[in-house]
């Protein structure tokens, strides 16, 4: 076997595993919309399954992150642009940290504040948009091993949809500013929000070390 494709060989191999980790940060993702259903319809067992299912893909990504960590040390200097990928793996885990903020935060609101309107609707929104940006940001990475140009467009859209976020995230913010009735319930709010948009923040910076990765492929 040639160096070219040994190289070749192992950069498909760890492509594969950054990108089931990529799928299920996906699948934790949309399990926050779930947990909010729960939480509107007072269904706590339909959050605790939320939250189990978030705690399990947790696992999920570890173990495909050493599995990577792994796979690149056994490669040893193989792979030029190992350093990259190792880059992307962990941007892509810090998104993690950011849903789990995001779903411990929305399991501390009150009832009164899940089934007010305008938080629901800000929210369900939010978190809408969120979904649709890591969609993305999975099909950027799963075009890694395909075509790395589209990977990069894909990188693109990951952007327009965090710059949404950031839109929706102020005008939340404004609503929540007049619309509380007291200090616990601003706060409570508010910070579900700011979750929110510290998760579109990783996400975009996963995006970018994607990026950095296909301009390297």
């Amino acid at each position: 076997m040639s160096g070219q494709e040994g190289e070749t060989q192992a950069r498909r191999r760890t492509i594969v595993v950054l990108q089931d980790e990529m799928r299920r940060v996906l699948d934790a993702t949309r399990v926050l919309l779930d947990e909010f259903n729960g939480l509107n319809k007072g269904d706590k067992n339909e959050v605790g399954a939320a939250l189990e299912r978030v705690k399990r893909a947790e696992e999920d990504v570890m173990t495909l992150r050493t599995a990577l960590i792994r796979e690149l040390g056994q490669v040893g200097t193989l792979l030029v642009n190992r350093e990259d990928l190792l880059r992307a793996a962990f941007a892509v885990e810090d998104i993690f940290g950011h849903i789990n903020g995001v779903a411990f935060k929305m399991s501390q609101l009150t009832k009164s504040s899940v089934r007010n309107r305008k938080y629901k609707d800000a929210i369900t929104s939010l978190l809408g948009l969120l979904i649709d940006g890591i969609s993305k940001l999975n099909e950027s990475i799963r075009a890694l091993s395909i075509n790395p140009d589209q990977s990069i467009q894909m990188a693109a859209q990951v952007q327009r949809i965090e710059s949404s976020i950031d839109n929706n995230y102020r005008e939340a913010v404004a609503m929540v500013m007049k619309t509380a009735t007291n200090v616990k319930e601003l706060i409570t709010v508010k910070e579900v929000v700011e979750s929110i948009e510290d998760c579109a923040d990783a996400m975009l910076d996963a995006s970018d070390a994607g990026t950095i990765l296909a301009l390297g492929m």
